[in-house]
């Protein structure tokens, strides 16, 4: 059986937009507009949140790998300004029927909450006892993605938000195991 992989995201700008601290004024609670694939959330004031790029698909697709037996498994290290706000959009955006993004990652693989993303790592780690070199990691952040690759994590950058090539290629890595460590910028 092959070893378990856990897939990681950032959630501001790399899952979806606008980021939780560009709802000044507005924020929870959180409303659907519909439930289907790369749908849209809308705030107290009436502003969108939606998913970017292939976000919905990614975490569609992890579900079902995860369910079927795959040993994968996604979870969040983000340092949303709004946790609580972030957890919400988790749970109402939904990625396939029946399944919202909180569904794949569970709260118990949620670190969201300020510092280092070196401690949110430390704290999956601890919790799923998965190696570095067996996680990758999407973030929009170039910071971040160098930073964490320190620590043997496999990075990818996303500027535009998770697309299906860019996760294709995090997964492989993480899930093959080799080379560990690496930053890759598009």
């Amino acid at each position: 059986m092959r070893a378990p992989s856990l897939i990681v995201f950032d959630l501001d700008a790399a899952c979806w937009m606008p980021e939780m601290y560009q709802l000044w004024g507005g924020g929870a609670p959180f409303k659907q507009l519909s439930t289907s694939p790369n749908n849209r959330l809308e705030d107290c004031r009436g502003t969108a949140v939606r998913l970017l790029a292939d976000v919905a698909a990614s975490f569609a697709e992890i579900h079902e790998r995860h369910t079927s037996g795959e040993p994968i498994m996604a979870a969040v290290a983000s340092r949303s300004d709004e946790p609580a706000w972030a957890r919400e959009c988790l749970r109402k955006f939904v990625v396939a029927p029946g399944i919202s993004m909180m569904d794949v990652v569970t709260e118990d693989r949620c670190e969201i909450y300020k510092g280092s993303k070196k401690a949110h790592f430390a704290a999956l780690q601890k919790k799923t006892s998965i190696p570095y070199c067996r996680m990758c990691f999407f973030d929009d952040d170039p910071y971040n993605i160098r930073d964490v690759a320190t620590l043997g994590v496999h990075c990818f950058h996303t500027p535009h938000g998770v697309t299906a090539q860019i996760f294709a290629r995090g997964v492989k890595a993480c899930t093959d195991g080799g080379d560990a460590g690496t930053a890759v910028f598009e």
